[in-house]
Protein backbone atom coordinates (compact mmCIF):
# COMPACT_ATOMS: atom_id res chain seq x y z
CA UNK A 1 0.00 0.00 0.00
CA UNK A 2 1.26 3.24 -1.03
CA UNK A 3 1.90 5.72 1.88
CA UNK A 4 0.13 9.45 1.74
CA UNK A 5 1.88 12.26 3.45
CA UNK A 6 0.21 15.05 5.16
CA UNK A 7 2.26 18.28 4.94
CA UNK A 8 1.59 21.66 6.68
CA UNK A 9 4.11 24.34 5.85
CA UNK A 10 4.41 27.52 6.91
CA UNK A 11 1.23 27.43 7.87
CA UNK A 12 -0.53 26.39 4.90
CA UNK A 13 -2.07 23.16 4.84
CA UNK A 14 -0.73 21.18 1.69
CA UNK A 15 -2.49 18.77 -0.16
CA UNK A 16 -1.62 15.15 0.76
CA UNK A 17 0.98 13.46 -1.19
CA UNK A 18 1.53 10.24 -2.44
CA UNK A 19 5.29 8.53 -1.77
CA UNK A 20 6.26 7.49 -5.32
CA UNK A 21 6.85 4.13 -7.01
CA UNK A 22 10.13 2.49 -6.92
CA UNK A 23 12.66 3.12 -9.35
CA UNK A 24 11.47 -0.46 -11.27
CA UNK A 25 8.27 0.49 -11.65
CA UNK A 26 9.25 3.97 -12.75
CA UNK A 27 11.42 2.60 -15.54
CA UNK A 28 8.55 -0.34 -16.74
CA UNK A 29 5.91 3.25 -17.00
CA UNK A 30 9.28 4.78 -18.92
CA UNK A 31 9.51 1.60 -21.01
CA UNK A 32 5.86 1.52 -21.94
CA UNK A 33 5.76 4.92 -22.51
CA UNK A 34 8.34 4.74 -25.33
CA UNK A 35 7.11 1.83 -26.79
CA UNK A 36 3.90 4.11 -26.88
CA UNK A 37 5.31 7.27 -28.39
CA UNK A 38 7.25 4.73 -31.42
CA UNK A 39 4.27 3.37 -32.14
CA UNK A 40 2.49 6.68 -32.69
CA UNK A 41 5.09 8.33 -34.66
CA UNK A 42 5.10 5.21 -36.93
CA UNK A 43 1.88 6.61 -38.17
CA UNK A 44 3.39 10.47 -38.34
CA UNK A 45 6.48 9.34 -39.83
CA UNK A 46 4.64 7.41 -42.88
CA UNK A 47 2.35 10.42 -43.21
CA UNK A 48 5.15 12.67 -43.71
CA UNK A 49 6.06 10.49 -46.84
CA UNK A 50 2.88 10.31 -48.00
CA UNK A 51 1.31 13.36 -47.70
CA UNK A 52 3.29 15.52 -50.16
CA UNK A 53 2.23 12.49 -53.26
CA UNK A 54 -1.27 12.59 -51.94
CA UNK A 55 -2.02 15.82 -52.03
CA UNK A 56 -1.25 16.46 -55.52
CA UNK A 57 -0.56 19.99 -55.45
CA UNK A 58 1.48 21.51 -58.29
CA UNK A 59 4.90 22.09 -57.93
CA UNK A 60 4.58 25.94 -58.55
CA UNK A 61 2.26 26.51 -55.94
CA UNK A 62 4.84 25.12 -52.88
CA UNK A 63 3.48 28.15 -50.59
CA UNK A 64 0.42 26.42 -50.61
CA UNK A 65 1.96 23.23 -49.89
CA UNK A 66 3.47 24.73 -46.97
CA UNK A 67 0.26 26.37 -45.53
CA UNK A 68 -1.63 23.01 -45.94
CA UNK A 69 1.27 21.14 -44.14
CA UNK A 70 1.32 23.79 -41.32
CA UNK A 71 -2.01 23.42 -40.21
CA UNK A 72 -1.44 20.89 -38.09
CA UNK A 73 1.33 22.68 -35.72
CA UNK A 74 -0.79 25.42 -35.80
CA UNK A 75 -3.37 24.10 -34.68
CA UNK A 76 -1.04 22.43 -32.11
CA UNK A 77 0.48 25.32 -31.02
CA UNK A 78 -2.87 27.23 -30.18
CA UNK A 79 -4.18 23.96 -27.87
CA UNK A 80 -1.18 23.30 -26.50
CA UNK A 81 -1.52 25.59 -23.18
CA UNK A 82 -5.42 24.36 -22.52
CA UNK A 83 -4.14 20.78 -22.86
CA UNK A 84 -1.23 21.31 -20.41
CA UNK A 85 -3.97 22.46 -18.08
CA UNK A 86 -6.29 19.52 -18.67
CA UNK A 87 -3.25 16.74 -18.28
CA UNK A 88 -2.61 18.78 -15.23
CA UNK A 89 -6.32 18.64 -13.58
CA UNK A 90 -7.53 15.50 -15.05
CA UNK A 91 -4.50 12.87 -15.30
CA UNK A 92 -1.48 12.30 -17.65
CA UNK A 93 -2.70 8.68 -18.95
CA UNK A 94 -6.77 9.73 -20.19
CA UNK A 95 -5.20 12.69 -22.85
CA UNK A 96 -2.30 10.54 -23.76
CA UNK A 97 -4.75 7.33 -24.83
CA UNK A 98 -7.84 10.05 -26.33
CA UNK A 99 -4.86 11.25 -28.48
CA UNK A 100 -4.16 8.54 -29.77
CA UNK A 101 -6.90 7.22 -30.87
CA UNK A 102 -8.43 10.93 -32.20
CA UNK A 103 -5.22 10.66 -34.70
CA UNK A 104 -6.68 7.26 -35.87
CA UNK A 105 -9.79 8.25 -36.47
CA UNK A 106 -8.47 11.26 -37.98
CA UNK A 107 -6.17 9.47 -40.41
CA UNK A 108 -8.85 7.35 -41.71
CA UNK A 109 -10.83 10.46 -42.52
CA UNK A 110 -7.91 11.02 -44.33
CA UNK A 111 -7.56 7.95 -46.57
CA UNK A 112 -11.57 8.40 -47.43
CA UNK A 113 -10.34 11.14 -50.17
CA UNK A 114 -8.05 13.55 -51.50
CA UNK A 115 -10.10 16.07 -51.34
CA UNK A 116 -8.15 19.14 -50.02
CA UNK A 117 -10.82 20.64 -48.04
CA UNK A 118 -10.87 17.37 -46.05
CA UNK A 119 -7.99 16.67 -46.13
CA UNK A 120 -6.89 19.80 -44.53
CA UNK A 121 -9.16 20.20 -41.96
CA UNK A 122 -8.67 16.38 -40.76
CA UNK A 123 -4.95 16.83 -40.78
CA UNK A 124 -5.64 20.19 -38.59
CA UNK A 125 -7.35 18.40 -36.15
CA UNK A 126 -4.87 16.38 -36.06
CA UNK A 127 -2.61 19.10 -34.38
CA UNK A 128 -5.00 18.72 -31.27
CA UNK A 129 -4.32 14.71 -31.15
CA UNK A 130 -1.10 15.56 -31.31
CA UNK A 131 -0.90 18.19 -28.56
CA UNK A 132 -2.44 15.60 -26.08
CA UNK A 133 -0.07 12.76 -26.98
CA UNK A 134 3.06 15.03 -26.67
CA UNK A 135 2.55 16.73 -23.89
CA UNK A 136 0.98 14.34 -21.36
CA UNK A 137 4.01 12.25 -22.85
CA UNK A 138 6.87 14.72 -21.88
CA UNK A 139 4.99 15.20 -18.27
CA UNK A 140 4.69 11.70 -17.68
CA UNK A 141 8.79 11.53 -18.10
CA UNK A 142 9.64 14.85 -15.97
CA UNK A 143 7.09 12.91 -12.96
CA UNK A 144 9.41 9.46 -13.43
CA UNK A 145 12.60 10.89 -13.42
CA UNK A 146 14.94 13.72 -11.33
CA UNK A 147 17.28 16.32 -12.47
CA UNK A 148 20.43 13.65 -11.77
CA UNK A 149 19.16 11.74 -14.50
CA UNK A 150 16.23 13.98 -16.82
CA UNK A 151 18.72 14.63 -19.55
CA UNK A 152 18.92 10.58 -19.94
CA UNK A 153 14.88 9.96 -19.92
CA UNK A 154 14.99 12.86 -22.58
CA UNK A 155 17.08 11.60 -24.71
CA UNK A 156 15.15 8.35 -24.62
CA UNK A 157 12.27 10.24 -25.84
CA UNK A 158 13.39 11.51 -28.38
CA UNK A 159 14.95 8.37 -29.70
CA UNK A 160 11.51 6.79 -29.11
CA UNK A 161 10.46 9.84 -31.29
CA UNK A 162 12.78 9.21 -33.84
CA UNK A 163 12.87 5.41 -34.25
CA UNK A 164 9.50 5.32 -34.92
CA UNK A 165 9.59 8.42 -37.57
CA UNK A 166 11.77 6.44 -39.37
CA UNK A 167 10.02 3.12 -39.55
CA UNK A 168 7.03 5.37 -40.24
CA UNK A 169 9.37 6.63 -43.14
CA UNK A 170 9.76 3.42 -44.65
CA UNK A 171 7.00 2.26 -44.51
CA UNK A 172 5.54 5.33 -46.02
CA UNK A 173 8.41 4.35 -48.78
CA UNK A 174 6.43 1.26 -49.58
CA UNK A 175 3.21 2.55 -49.37
CA UNK A 176 3.70 4.67 -51.88
CA UNK A 177 4.74 1.71 -54.20
CA UNK A 178 2.23 -0.53 -53.01
CA UNK A 179 -0.75 1.31 -52.89
CA UNK A 180 0.61 3.64 -56.14
CA UNK A 181 -2.72 3.11 -57.41
CA UNK A 182 -5.11 4.26 -54.47
CA UNK A 183 -2.51 6.06 -52.14
CA UNK A 184 -5.51 6.71 -49.63
CA UNK A 185 -5.52 2.66 -48.47
CA UNK A 186 -1.63 3.91 -46.98
CA UNK A 187 -4.01 5.96 -44.50
CA UNK A 188 -6.05 3.25 -43.77
CA UNK A 189 -3.42 1.39 -42.88
CA UNK A 190 -1.64 3.90 -40.64
CA UNK A 191 -5.20 3.88 -38.74
CA UNK A 192 -5.32 0.89 -38.20
CA UNK A 193 -2.01 0.10 -36.45
CA UNK A 194 -2.76 3.84 -34.49
CA UNK A 195 -6.25 2.10 -33.48
CA UNK A 196 -4.35 -1.19 -32.04
CA UNK A 197 -1.49 1.16 -30.71
CA UNK A 198 -4.37 3.44 -28.33
CA UNK A 199 -5.89 0.25 -27.39
CA UNK A 200 -2.25 -1.47 -26.30
CA UNK A 201 -1.51 2.22 -24.42
CA UNK A 202 -4.60 1.86 -22.59
CA UNK A 203 -4.02 -1.46 -20.90
CA UNK A 204 -0.67 -1.22 -20.55
CA UNK A 205 0.24 2.71 -19.21
CA UNK A 206 -0.25 3.82 -15.87
CA UNK A 207 -1.18 7.20 -14.65
CA UNK A 208 2.31 8.23 -12.89
CA UNK A 209 2.01 9.68 -9.22
CA UNK A 210 2.20 13.53 -9.19
CA UNK A 211 1.17 16.43 -7.45
CA UNK A 212 -1.97 18.33 -8.62
CA UNK A 213 -3.26 21.80 -7.33
CA UNK A 214 -6.69 22.89 -8.47
CA UNK A 215 -6.20 26.25 -9.69
CA UNK A 216 -4.29 27.23 -12.32
CA UNK A 217 -3.23 30.68 -14.22
CA UNK A 218 -1.04 31.50 -16.91
CA UNK A 219 0.55 33.98 -13.59
CA UNK A 220 1.48 31.08 -12.41
CA UNK A 221 2.95 28.69 -15.33
CA UNK A 222 5.54 32.15 -15.87
CA UNK A 223 6.51 32.57 -12.30
CA UNK A 224 7.91 28.92 -12.26
CA UNK A 225 10.27 30.49 -14.84
CA UNK A 226 13.93 32.08 -14.18
CA UNK A 227 15.55 34.59 -16.30
CA UNK A 228 17.52 31.80 -17.54
CA UNK A 229 14.77 29.64 -18.87
CA UNK A 230 13.40 32.60 -20.42
CA UNK A 231 17.22 32.92 -22.50
CA UNK A 232 16.53 30.08 -23.87
CA UNK A 233 13.46 30.47 -25.60
CA UNK A 234 14.51 32.14 -28.44
CA UNK A 235 17.15 29.95 -29.30
CA UNK A 236 14.40 26.87 -28.59
CA UNK A 237 11.60 28.97 -31.03
CA UNK A 238 14.70 29.23 -33.46
CA UNK A 239 15.18 25.29 -33.76
CA UNK A 240 11.55 24.61 -33.74
CA UNK A 241 11.43 26.98 -36.89
CA UNK A 242 14.62 24.59 -38.40
CA UNK A 243 12.25 21.73 -38.15
CA UNK A 244 9.46 23.46 -39.90
CA UNK A 245 12.23 23.77 -42.53
CA UNK A 246 13.39 20.01 -42.35
CA UNK A 247 9.89 18.93 -42.92
CA UNK A 248 9.50 20.91 -45.93
CA UNK A 249 12.54 18.59 -47.62
CA UNK A 250 10.35 15.77 -49.28
CA UNK A 251 8.58 18.66 -51.20
CA UNK A 252 11.91 20.11 -51.98
CA UNK A 253 13.42 16.51 -53.32
CA UNK A 254 9.98 16.18 -55.37
CA UNK A 255 10.67 19.56 -56.54
CA UNK A 256 14.17 18.33 -57.78
CA UNK A 257 12.81 16.10 -60.02
CA UNK A 258 13.09 12.67 -57.83
CA UNK A 259 9.89 10.79 -58.38
CA UNK A 260 11.43 7.78 -56.26
CA UNK A 261 11.94 8.21 -52.28
CA UNK A 262 12.66 5.34 -52.07
CA UNK A 263 16.37 6.09 -53.38
CA UNK A 264 16.61 8.59 -50.12
CA UNK A 265 15.42 6.22 -47.71
CA UNK A 266 19.18 4.93 -46.59
CA UNK A 267 20.19 8.69 -46.18
CA UNK A 268 17.15 9.55 -44.03
CA UNK A 269 17.32 6.31 -41.82
CA UNK A 270 21.14 6.93 -41.25
CA UNK A 271 20.49 10.74 -40.21
CA UNK A 272 17.70 9.48 -38.14
CA UNK A 273 19.86 7.04 -36.59
CA UNK A 274 22.60 9.95 -35.84
CA UNK A 275 19.71 12.07 -33.89
CA UNK A 276 18.72 9.03 -31.84
CA UNK A 277 22.02 7.76 -30.41
CA UNK A 278 23.17 11.74 -30.23
CA UNK A 279 20.07 12.32 -28.30
CA UNK A 280 21.12 9.49 -25.32
CA UNK A 281 24.04 10.56 -25.50
CA UNK A 282 24.00 14.36 -25.35
CA UNK A 283 21.06 13.79 -22.92
CA UNK A 284 23.16 11.98 -20.23
CA UNK A 285 26.00 14.38 -21.28
CA UNK A 286 23.10 17.24 -19.97
CA UNK A 287 23.10 15.32 -16.36
CA UNK A 288 26.93 15.42 -15.84
CA UNK A 289 28.39 19.03 -17.66
CA UNK A 290 25.04 21.24 -17.15
CA UNK A 291 22.19 21.63 -19.49
CA UNK A 292 23.47 25.38 -20.70
CA UNK A 293 26.93 23.87 -22.33
CA UNK A 294 25.41 20.95 -23.78
CA UNK A 295 22.55 23.71 -25.69
CA UNK A 296 26.09 25.44 -26.73
CA UNK A 297 27.35 22.47 -28.45
CA UNK A 298 24.38 22.05 -30.16
CA UNK A 299 23.47 25.92 -31.07
CA UNK A 300 26.90 25.30 -32.92
CA UNK A 301 26.35 22.18 -34.80
CA UNK A 302 22.76 22.97 -36.11
CA UNK A 303 24.23 26.51 -37.10
CA UNK A 304 26.89 24.92 -39.06
CA UNK A 305 24.84 22.42 -40.41
CA UNK A 306 22.47 24.39 -41.97
CA UNK A 307 25.49 26.29 -43.77
CA UNK A 308 26.23 23.20 -45.54
CA UNK A 309 23.31 21.79 -46.10
CA UNK A 310 22.64 23.69 -49.49
CA UNK A 311 26.32 22.21 -51.16
CA UNK A 312 25.35 19.18 -49.69
CA UNK A 313 21.44 18.50 -50.89
CA UNK A 314 22.93 19.67 -54.57
CA UNK A 315 25.29 16.86 -54.84
CA UNK A 316 22.89 13.97 -53.11
CA UNK A 317 20.42 15.17 -55.52
CA UNK A 318 22.09 13.59 -58.56
CA UNK A 319 23.08 10.19 -57.74
CA UNK A 320 20.99 8.08 -59.35
CA UNK A 321 19.71 4.57 -57.85
CA UNK A 322 21.54 2.18 -57.68
CA UNK A 323 24.96 3.74 -57.71
CA UNK A 324 27.86 2.25 -55.62
CA UNK A 325 28.44 3.65 -52.95
CA UNK A 326 32.38 4.44 -54.16
CA UNK A 327 30.99 6.38 -56.63
CA UNK A 328 28.39 7.94 -54.54
CA UNK A 329 30.76 9.34 -52.47
CA UNK A 330 33.02 10.35 -55.03
CA UNK A 331 30.20 12.31 -56.31
CA UNK A 332 29.79 13.85 -52.75
CA UNK A 333 33.09 14.70 -51.33
CA UNK A 334 33.96 15.24 -47.83
CA UNK A 335 31.43 17.16 -47.26
CA UNK A 336 29.23 14.62 -46.17
CA UNK A 337 31.22 13.32 -42.97
CA UNK A 338 31.29 17.12 -41.89
CA UNK A 339 27.16 17.26 -42.72
CA UNK A 340 27.55 14.11 -40.38
CA UNK A 341 29.89 15.52 -37.68
CA UNK A 342 27.46 19.01 -37.58
CA UNK A 343 24.53 17.16 -37.61
CA UNK A 344 25.44 14.82 -35.10
CA UNK A 345 26.44 18.02 -32.83
CA UNK A 346 23.05 19.59 -33.67
CA UNK A 347 21.25 16.45 -32.09
CA UNK A 348 22.22 17.87 -28.28
CA UNK A 349 19.72 21.00 -28.55
CA UNK A 350 16.40 19.25 -28.00
CA UNK A 351 17.42 16.74 -24.78
CA UNK A 352 19.01 19.13 -23.07
CA UNK A 353 16.44 21.85 -23.67
CA UNK A 354 13.34 19.47 -22.77
CA UNK A 355 15.58 18.45 -19.61
CA UNK A 356 16.32 22.18 -18.57
CA UNK A 357 12.39 23.29 -19.10
CA UNK A 358 11.30 19.85 -16.72
CA UNK A 359 13.87 21.12 -14.06
CA UNK A 360 12.71 24.14 -13.76
CA UNK A 361 8.69 23.69 -14.04
CA UNK A 362 6.83 23.42 -10.51
CA UNK A 363 5.33 19.61 -10.03
CA UNK A 364 2.03 21.03 -10.12
CA UNK A 365 2.38 23.21 -13.38
CA UNK A 366 4.47 20.22 -15.06
CA UNK A 367 1.60 19.43 -17.88
CA UNK A 368 1.06 23.33 -18.43
CA UNK A 369 5.23 24.14 -18.66
CA UNK A 370 5.03 20.95 -21.33
CA UNK A 371 2.39 22.90 -23.07
CA UNK A 372 4.21 25.90 -23.11
CA UNK A 373 7.20 23.94 -24.55
CA UNK A 374 4.64 22.39 -27.71
CA UNK A 375 3.58 25.77 -27.98
CA UNK A 376 6.60 27.25 -29.22
CA UNK A 377 7.52 23.50 -31.07
CA UNK A 378 3.97 23.95 -33.17
CA UNK A 379 4.32 27.87 -34.07
CA UNK A 380 8.13 27.39 -35.08
CA UNK A 381 6.98 24.62 -37.23
CA UNK A 382 4.35 26.32 -38.88
CA UNK A 383 6.16 29.29 -39.40
CA UNK A 384 8.68 27.27 -40.82
CA UNK A 385 7.20 25.33 -43.43
CA UNK A 386 5.40 28.82 -44.64
CA UNK A 387 8.45 30.16 -44.72
CA UNK A 388 10.44 26.98 -46.54
CA UNK A 389 7.56 27.15 -49.14
CA UNK A 390 7.94 30.91 -49.45
CA UNK A 391 11.54 30.81 -49.61
CA UNK A 392 11.62 27.79 -52.40
CA UNK A 393 9.15 29.76 -54.51
CA UNK A 394 11.72 32.78 -54.30
CA UNK A 395 15.09 31.27 -54.65
CA UNK A 396 14.84 27.13 -54.25
CA UNK A 397 16.84 25.12 -52.12
CA UNK A 398 19.71 27.63 -51.28
CA UNK A 399 17.20 30.17 -50.36
CA UNK A 400 15.54 27.54 -48.05
CA UNK A 401 18.34 26.93 -45.84
CA UNK A 402 20.15 29.92 -46.11
CA UNK A 403 17.46 31.70 -44.90
CA UNK A 404 16.83 28.73 -41.98
CA UNK A 405 20.62 29.72 -41.11
CA UNK A 406 20.07 33.24 -40.63
CA UNK A 407 16.61 32.72 -38.69
CA UNK A 408 18.66 30.36 -36.47
CA UNK A 409 21.47 32.57 -36.27
CA UNK A 410 19.74 35.91 -35.30
CA UNK A 411 17.60 33.92 -32.53
CA UNK A 412 20.61 32.40 -31.36
CA UNK A 413 22.73 35.43 -30.43
CA UNK A 414 19.38 37.08 -29.05
CA UNK A 415 19.66 33.67 -26.46
CA UNK A 416 22.99 34.61 -25.86
CA UNK A 417 22.54 38.18 -25.00
CA UNK A 418 20.11 37.17 -22.65
CA UNK A 419 21.82 34.98 -20.87
CA UNK A 420 24.57 37.26 -20.59
CA UNK A 421 22.27 39.94 -19.26
CA UNK A 422 21.00 37.84 -16.54
CA UNK A 423 24.83 36.40 -15.61
CA UNK A 424 25.78 40.09 -15.65
CA UNK A 425 22.71 40.65 -13.04
CA UNK A 426 23.14 37.84 -11.03
CA UNK A 427 26.89 38.97 -10.55
CA UNK A 428 26.23 42.66 -9.62
CA UNK A 429 23.63 41.06 -6.64
CA UNK A 430 25.97 39.25 -5.39
CA UNK A 431 28.44 41.48 -5.40
CA UNK A 432 26.62 44.06 -3.46
CA UNK A 433 24.73 41.33 -1.24
CA UNK A 434 21.22 42.16 -2.40
CA UNK A 435 18.71 39.12 -1.86
CA UNK A 436 17.31 37.69 -4.93
CA UNK A 437 13.73 37.84 -5.47
CA UNK A 438 11.99 34.47 -5.37
CA UNK A 439 10.52 34.02 -8.15
CA UNK A 440 8.18 30.93 -6.98
CA UNK A 441 6.94 29.08 -3.99
CA UNK A 442 6.39 25.99 -6.06
CA UNK A 443 9.22 23.05 -5.62
CA UNK A 444 11.31 22.04 -8.48
CA UNK A 445 12.46 18.47 -8.94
Amino acid sequence: MRKRISVFIGGEHREPLVKGPSWLSKLGTLSILYVSVFLTRIGFGSILIIFPIYLNIPASMSSLAGIVTALYPAVEGFSALPVGTFVDLRGRRRAFVAGMAMISILTFLIGLSNNLVLVGSAHALEGLAAAMVTVASLTMITDLTVKENRGAGMGGFDLANLAGYGAGMLLGLAFSHIFASNLGYSFLVVSAVMGASAIFVYFALHEPVHSSKEQRSLRGIYETFTGEVIGILPVWFALTIVLGFFLFLPRLVKNAGVTDLAQSAPLILLALIVLGVGAVMFGRLSDKIGRMKTMLIGALGELGFLLVLPELFQRLIVIQPGTPLIESYNLVGPIIFLGGILFFLGSALIPSILAYIGDKAAKEFRGSAMGLYSLMLSGGIAIGTVLAGISDDLGGVQAVFYSAAVIFGGLGLTSAWLLHKQQALARRIADTNVPVRVLSKSSVA
